[in-house]
């Protein structure tokens, strides 16, 4: 609301320069051929993100509402992380097992499954290093 001095009236207006910033990739619908993990190789002591107890890589371009399934190149089941959230295309990942263990140096595979609906089932198959 404002005061024109010059025509002696009240003026009402809406200001639209804000804008919302979201950090990352926005979430798909279906699955993307750019989904990736960041950053790969990860390096444990390379002080990316990294505390003595805090280490983590992170997701990216995933679609609304998908499993991400962590495996060994020997096909030992590592982890299942899920994501649903329609704001955020990104997941961060702790480096822990499903027994909560940190997890060995070497190469990993991942499988990201869409549970959006309408997309359901869409499946893409990634890799990343983890090297001491």
């Amino acid at each position: 609301v404002y005061f024109n001095f010059f025509k002696n009236e009240i003026k009402s207006f809406l200001i639209k320069n804000f804008i919302n910033v979201v950090s990352g990739s926005r979430p798909s619908d279906g699955i993307s051929n750019n989904i990736k993990v960041v950053p790969n190789p990860y390096i444990i002591h390379s002080g990316f993100k990294e505390t003595k107890f805090e280490k983590s890589i992170r997701f990216i371009h995933l679609p609304e509402k998908c499993s991400i399934h962590i495996f060994t190149v020997s096909g030992e089941k590592v982890v299942v992380l899920e994501h649903n959230d329609i704001d955020d295309g990104n997941l961060f990942w702790d480096l822990r097992t499903l027994n909560n263990q940190e997890v060995a140096p070497g190469l990993y595979v991942f499988a990201v499954e869409n549970k959006t609906p309408g997309h359901e089932g869409e499946k893409f198959i990634g890799k990343f290093v983890i090297i001491r």
